[in-house]
Formats: C-alpha cells, structure tokens, sequence
C-alpha cells in the first residue's frame, strides 16, 4: 500500500494541491468575499471537488485503464509465488508443446493450452507485480532493444 506511487499521491495531490488550493481558495473566499466560514467551507469543497474530479479522473484512468488493458483474465485467488507459478508455467508449455506437435495446422486443437499458458505468464507478471518488481521498466528496454535491432515495423 505504501508504494513511491502513493506516496506522490497523497503528498502530492492531496496535501500540497488540496490542501494549499484549498487553504487559499477558503481564505479568498472569506477575506476577499466576506462568505462566513462554514458556507465558504462548503463552496470551497465544491470548487475543489469540480476541479479534482478531473485531475483524479486523469489519474486513476490512466494508471488502472492500464491494468485493464494489460491483463485479460482475473485474479486467481490464493497466495501465489513464483516458484509454483514457474512450475505451472513449465507444465502449461509441456501440454501446449504435446497438443501443438500433434496438430500444428490445427490452431483450434491446442488453442485452450496456448491460453492457460498465457493465462499463467499473466499470473506471474502479476506476482511479480505484486512484488514491486518493474516490469513496465523490463519491458521498455526490451522493446527499445529490439527496435535498435530493427525488429519492429
């Protein structure tokens, strides 16, 4: 829960934006209006709440649309590590191996094991996820490498 992220957040958006835009927005307010303190109270949390709707919306669109985007099965319950996410892993790839040697033209005779394999890799990006393990940054480089090596269009 204490993430660098959360940190920003509550620091950053909620005590040093709100709290300062609303400080000076209540003292505006109320010494440059003449609204008494309660009902500049309440107008101040209007304005505020009109204003940081958006700039939350922005927010949580942007970081949980990615998790959305990002993961198409959902949470398995239980507590997992990734010894035994590695071991299913191995084990979905063996089935998907066997089934695709099989039928290799046949995509519909081995497509539910390419799918829980990738459903168990997603699981692991999760763990490790979960782990505060930057995989987003992993990712980047990867990509960026092979764009170096002419790999992408």
């Amino acid at each position: 829960m204490f993430s660098k992220e959360w940190f920003i957040y509550v620091f950053g958006r909620w005590i040093l934006l709100s709290g300062l835009a609303g400080a000076t927005l209540q003292v505006l307010l109320r010494q440059q209006m003449g609204i008494p303190d309660f009902p500049a109270f309440l107008l101040n949390q209007l304005l505020l709440a009109c204003v940081f709707w958006y700039v939350d919306k922005y927010i949580f669109q942007r970081h949980l649309g990615k998790l959305k985007d990002l993961f198409r099965f959902p949470r398995i319950k239980g507590q997992f590590d990734t010894s035994r996410e590695f071991a299913k892993i191995s084990e979905e790839y063996t089935q998907l191996a066997e089934d695709f040697r099989q039928q290799p033209d046949n995509p519909q005779a081995w497509l539910h094991r390419f799918l829980d394999l990738y459903h168990s890799v997603e699981m692991m990006e999760r763990i490790l996820r979960d782990k505060g393990i930057h995989v987003d940054r992993e990712l980047h480089r990867i990509m960026e490498e092979n764009r170096r090596r002419g790999l992408y269009e």
